[in-house]
């Protein structure tokens, strides 16, 4: 699956440091935190959430030491999200992908922390936010607990963070807007941890949005867990390998296709074409029947999320007629600007 590229921002200074009021939207993927501060560019990081060990400088981009406001519960504590939280070492490291309440639970923690890695970091900040999630219904009151007043420290620079949570859309809503579709329409989001089917008629939701547990992190899992990977490369897959070769795509030929791990000759791709044809039997065949039927009653279909890139599986995707988009995993990030723009 080629890597989604983050959407140009025509942006060109830093906002200036007196500035107080910014919009903003954020949309928690469960492989990758995608954000956007009114006066900077599009920021992307991976959901990986750690809470602090003793010696972790304040200073990384991602840290966040929460001093007090109103999650009293979080009074003096420390945590980065990001790259960072990896390289910390500590032992609760997590990624969304591996608890799904944490869309919500962990909104203020991932919201602040995505803060954390901005060039500039003003004193005080006033964010009017829009977010995004697959289940409005279920996430929404626990985001607006985070409402307020959070007076903490981003990478050490004390700052003041006044919270106003405008609106919270379902997922599917936002890539509509972005890819600027009207009348009938079915999106399916082929995420990390989830796939959800959404419809809609002229951007208005139709019935209940579909969600299955399960999404590209099942497929990178079973390659991970494959004893012929293992048997190629002699030692155990690491699933953050795996995940980058599929980002890099397949190269070769039609006839020799290669898919090699990580920076290694060792072409697996016999291991992914078999555990692709596994997650397509097991996994997204239910999926399909329901998108093909959707489509046969006049639905446009488009397909989203990281999962939409994945090598073979686009392509068969394509050829049911599915719209696929170019840039999928950005696609609810790029329509909830537009509602902030």
């Amino acid at each position: 699956m080629k890597t989604s590229t983050v959407p140009n921002c025509t942006q060109t200074k830093m906002p200036a440091k007196n500035r107080k009021l910014f919009k903003s939207v954020i949309d928690l993927g469960n492989h990758w935190i995608k954000a956007y501060v009114d006066g900077y560019d599009f920021l992307r990081e991976p959901s990986w959430f750690s809470r602090c060990l003793t010696n972790t400088s304040d200073k990384l981009p991602g840290h966040v030491r929460y001093v007090n406001g109103i999650r009293e519960d979080l009074t003096d504590a420390c945590w980065l999200v990001g790259n960072q939280a990896v390289r910390a070492g500590s032992s609760d490291l997590m990624r969304l992908v591996e608890d799904y309440t944490g869309k919500s639970s962990l909104w203020l923690e991932y919201f602040l922390g995505t803060l954390a890695h901005l060039p500039q970091i003003n004193s005080q900040m006033e964010l009017e936010v829009i977010t995004t999630c697959n289940d409005v219904q279920r996430h929404e009151p626990v985001i607006r607990k985070n409402e307020g007043i959070h007076t903490v420290q981003l990478r050490g620079i004390p700052c003041v963070v006044n919270i106003r949570v405008k609106s919270v859309l379902p997922e599917g809503i936002a890539a509509l807007k972005s890819q600027k579709l009207d009348g009938a329409v079915t999106i399916c989001d082929i995420g990390g941890g989830n796939t959800s089917i959404t419809r809609f008629f002229n951007s208005e939701p139709v019935g209940e949005p579909i969600v299955k547990d399960f999404g590209a992190e099942y497929l990178i899992e079973r390659i991970a867990a494959s004893s012929d990977l293992k048997s190629l490369i002699k030692q155990a897959p690491s699933k953050v390998i795996i995940n980058h070769s599929l980002e890099t795509g397949i190269q070769g030929t039609k006839k020799k296709p290669v898919l090699n791990y990580g920076d290694s000759n060792l072409n697996f791709y016999p291991v992914y074409q078999t555990e692709l044809k596994d997650f397509i039997d097991c996994r997204l065949r239910e999926v399909i029947k329901q998108l093909e039927l959707y489509k046969l009653g006049g639905d446009k279909v488009l397909v989203i999320g990281g999962g939409s890139k994945l090598p073979l599986l686009n392509a068969a995707l394509e050829k049911k007629g599915f719209l696929i988009s170019d840039n999928g995993a950005f696609d609810n990030l790029v329509g909830l600007v537009g509602e902030v723009a």
